[in-house]
């Protein structure tokens, strides 16, 4: 495609750029509850958790917390569900964002070449229509929201533990109240990043 007219590709590719962001908030969000169930600041919460990749490690990281915290088996339960939702919208965040498309030159349509082999063997072009994009990052959303509204329940329900390490510390955080985020705030960056 090197050299070649992309400009037919750019709303593919702005709905692509759509479900990557949805996805890394939904990651980050996660993220965040680990750094928190862990009580660690957020920058070494991040060695921590860069290390995990795709939501299968984060998964059983925050469940590990979850239970460390004196999680009921009911909110468990709830994490374990959510979790599954997470890998499925993953995997299909992996599709789009890592497989390439091409335009078919007779009817303009688009195709993504797959060439996976999770259990079986998926290979060959895939019709692609920029609404099952969309689609996708709404579903991401959805889940992210569901997360959210997951994790402020666990706050309530869980034993209290001490937290002050990672409230205190800087860098970049989500602020839960009731059942949505309602802010991201960065008072100043860690002093890592700091010229």
């Amino acid at each position: 495609m090197s050299g070649a007219d992309t400009s037919n590709f750019t709303p593919y590719f702005t709905a692509v750029g759509k479900v990557a962001n949805a996805y890394s908030q939904l990651e980050f969000s996660v993220n965040d509850a680990i750094w928190d169930l862990a009580n660690v600041s957020r920058s070494a919460g991040v060695c921590m958790t860069a290390q995990m990749i795709g939501p299968a490690p984060r998964s059983r990281c925050l469940l590990a917390l979850l239970k460390f915290r004196g999680a009921s088996q009911t909110l468990l339960d709830e994490f374990n569900v959510i979790s599954k939702k997470m890998e499925k919208v993953a995997a299909k965040r992996n599709r789009y964002v890592h497989d390439p498309v091409v335009m078919e030159s007779d009817t303009g349509k688009l195709a993504r070449m797959e060439a996976t082999a999770d259990k079986h063997i998926r290979y060959g072009f895939m019709a692609e229509e920029v609404s099952d994009l969309i689609n996708l990052t709404m579903e991401i959303d959805e889940v992210s929201h569901e997360f959210d509204r997951l994790y402020v329940r666990a706050l309530r329900e869980l034993p209290a533990w001490p937290r002050r390490q990672c409230e205190l510390s800087e860098g970049i955080q989500y602020l839960r109240r009731d059942q949505e985020i309602v802010e991201i705030k960065q008072d100043r960056p860690p002093p890592s990043f700091q010229g």
